[in-house]
């Protein structure tokens, strides 16, 4: 349970630096609102404890305190970056909050010496009920003034978070942990409430790093209106037609920069779904390692049963790890090289980011593919995913958004003469008519909390590849948008 346990930290810590590393580096484009430094303090603090608490047993027990230190700074921390948005931080609180943070790092090290495990445990849940408290008033607070959607779903993260963290301190005091030394030595039930715990905090700060990619979509949006202003004042002299090439030039790199800026978004509405993915081959890796404790202490053990057990253990690791790759390789900003690619492989490549969503929702997906020859394109495979990506996720919250009992989406591939045609169908409520006609316009949109980016600029990458993406019509389908490229068989 020690290894599982190490493995498992490990991941929180390595999962946080990345999150740290894909926003931050969002964040540096020209032009654009910084992320707060208090953001990447608090991730930088979360991701070095839970790296710090994997090494417990192999160095000195003194870094338990720094590894206690560094989870209760990063709450802190982030309760500061919820008190930044509404009002500067003045420099004496910045101090006090140190040395309040030096404070319980002076009093864990005293538990830690004479006190037993228990009462280290309890000090340090406290600590983080009281600390997500103060998160939870400053994001009421906040949300008097502004509450878009965002705000909301990081609230629900922060409570969710208290409420975990409270029933861990009830379950504490109420056991008998006498034995314990460290959190290696827990009760499955408290060790299961530590796991979630971290799992909360990660997404209370995808929820925040989407929060910063947001507004920078606002920032570019407003740009984007600076820039057709200056498109139509510009005349036909030759000076001006310079000027008019420049502008075109400044709005391909603009397009470039929503569409990795749409992608990270898109992560923080993608993570809850993903989080519960990844959650069931965690809790899979739990009992499957209980059992092969439980094994190993038999007086007649079985080799054939703890081979099984072990084999399990790992094809649950190797799940975890390919969801994580997938969001990986979807979310990341690389350079793009146009390349022949299968549709269908394309498509299956992001199942593990649209199917769990789906599921959620209740909702059944009908794959309708070529049965023979594959149907091959030559495109920017990243950008080519955000398009289909984008088109499911319109269907998934369109028949979540509505009542209807049958909730079906049909993702359909074939080939006709020279072109591929994939079309993505839903029985949704279906767009008003009034509205088929500018859906692909820039900030057109139908959706309440929607920026008008998605389609316009899903339209924007299939046409760069000399093809079109249109509303079509499809009996027995409420909406049906069809994608027509070359093959390149």
């Amino acid at each position: 349970m020690q290894t599982i346990d190490q493995f498992i930290l490990i991941l929180f810590g390595l999962m946080g630096f990345g999150l740290l590393a894909v926003f931050w580096s969002l964040a540096q484009i020209e032009n654009t609102r910084p992320l707060h430094n208090w953001w990447g303090l608090s991730v930088g603090l979360y991701s070095g404890a839970a790296l710090t608490f994997s090494l417990i047993p192999w160095l000195h027990s003194t870094i338990q305190t720094l590894a206690n230190m560094a989870i209760m700074g990063s709450l802190i921390f982030n309760a500061l970056l919820f008190r930044s948005w509404r009002e500067p931080i003045k420099e004496p609180l910045v101090a006090a909050t140190w040395a309040v943070l030096a404070m319980l790092g002076i009093i864990y090290e005293t538990l830690r010496q004479h006190a037993g495990f228990a009462e280290r445990v309890t000090f340090v849940t406290v600590t983080f009920a009281i600390t997500l408290i103060w998160q939870v008033y400053e994001l009421i607070c906040l949300m008097r003034v502004k509450g878009p959607l965002l705000l909301k779903f990081i609230l629900f993260c922060v409570l969710l978070s208290l409420l975990v963290t409270l029933a861990r301190t009830s379950i504490t005091l109420n056991s008998d942990l006498s034995d314990a030394l460290t959190i290696f030595n827990e009760q499955s039930v408290t060790r299961f409430l530590r796991w979630s715990g971290l799992t909360t905090m990660l997404l209370t700060f995808f929820g925040i790093g989407a929060f910063y990619a947001q507004r920078q979509l606002s920032e570019r949006r407003q740009m984007l209106d600076d820039l057709r202003t200056k498109e139509s004042a510009l005349s036909t002299q030759a000076e001006e037609k310079i000027e008019i090439q420049r502008l075109l030039d400044e709005r391909t790199e603009l397009v470039n920069s929503l569409i990795h800026a749409k992608k990270s978004a898109e992560a923080g509405a993608l993570s809850a779904a993903l989080a519960h993915e990844l959650n069931q081959p965690l809790c899979a890796i739990q009992l499957n390692a209980e059992c092969l404790q439980m094994e190993l202490s038999s007086v007649v053990a079985n080799p054939l049963i703890k081979r099984e057990l072990i084999s399990r253990i790992l094809s649950d690791n190797k799940r975890a790890s390919e969801i994580i790759a997938s969001l990986k390789q979807v979310f990341s900003k690389t350079v793009l090289v146009a390349q022949r690619v299968d549709i269908v492989e394309v498509i299956s490549s992001l199942e593990k980011l649209f199917l769990p969503l789906a599921k959620k929702e209740n909702i059944s997906i009908v794959q309708k593919y070529p049965l023979s020859g594959g149907c091959h394109v030559e495109v920017n495979t990243q950008e080519f995913q955000h398009v289909l990506l984008n088109l499911l996720n319109n269907s998934i919250q369109a028949l979540s958004d509505s009542k209807v009992n049958e909730r079906h989406i049909e993702i359909s591939v074939s080939k006709k003469d020279k072109f591929a045609y994939i079309s993505v169908s839903d029985t949704g409520k279906g767009i008003d008519p009034s509205l088929q006609t500018s859906i692909f316009n820039l900030l057109s949109t139908t959706k309440f909390a929607g920026m008008g980016l998605g389609l316009w600029l899903s339209q924007h990458i299939i046409e760069r590849h000399k093809g079109r993406l249109y509303l079509a019509k499809q009996p027995g389908w409420s909406t049906t948008f069809m994608i027509e490229i070359p093959l390149n068989d």
